[in-house]
């Protein structure tokens, strides 16, 4: 059965200082875009738009906040951590839909975010699909590029303000939506993805046997 997707942006407080970095300060989501689309990627089947209250250290969320274009005022709008979370629940399905985001800081704070809290993630780890590190696989580089730097190789008609969380998720999706149109599928990913693990595997085993024999010759020497 086909999958629909979950296309997700956080914006998420951090510390950047040398000095001064508060024991247990972690990274929390001030802001969540997202928009779901159906399997073709052609249809809309909801989205979210907020801003999220810093609950664990609001004194340090003023950097991110300048960095991503948020006021006071819009944090007065701001709905608790769990609501959010509640709102993802609502679109998402276990097993029939791909939680997709650029890289892998979204699960990652959300993830920590939720065990923060103590409440479960209802988003399965085996649902995450890291469309920037596809894009990546797709085009057989090295390293995964940027969002925007994607969506200008692949003529995308992105729009909004770079890290704002709604703009990021549509643009996001829109780059999703172009490598479908080429053919490009989730499952194809999953496959080159464990591929690739296991060449990376296999090489990592042939160094250690080769140490292993060089350090034998070593010893009988």
């Amino acid at each position: 059965m086909p999958r629909n997707f979950l296309i997700v942006d956080f914006e998420f407080t951090m510390y950047t200082r040398p000095v001064g970095r508060p024991r247990d300060f972690f990274p929390e989501i001030i802001e969540i875009g997202a928009v779901k689309l159906t399997a073709d990627g052609k249809g809309n089947q909801g989205e979210i738009q907020n801003f999220v209250k810093v609950h664990f250290f609001p004194r340090h969320a003023q950097e991110a906040m300048d960095f991503c274009m948020i006021t006071p005022a819009d944090m007065k709008k701001a709905i608790p951590f769990k609501d959010m979370v509640d709102k993802l629940s609502d679109l998402y399905v276990p097993g029939e839909t791909y939680f997709v985001a650029w890289g892998t800081e979204d699960y990652r704070v959300l993830k920590l975010g939720c065990e923060k809290h103590r409440i479960p993630n209802p988003i399965l780890h085996e649902d995450y699909l890291d469309i920037g590190e596809a894009y990546k696989i797709y085009k057989g580089d090295q390293q995964t590029p940027g969002l925007k730097r994607a969506t200008e190789e692949l003529d995308v008609d992105s729009n909004g303000l770079w890290h704002t969380a709604y703009d990021d998720a549509q643009n996001t999706g829109k780059v999703l939506v172009k490598l479908l149109e080429k053919g490009w599928t989730p499952e194809q990913y999953f496959a080159d993805k464990e591929r690739i693990e296991q060449e990376k595997e296999a090489i990592k085993e042939a160094k250690h046997q080769a140490w292993l024999e060089r350090n034998a010759k070593k010893i009988h020497k």
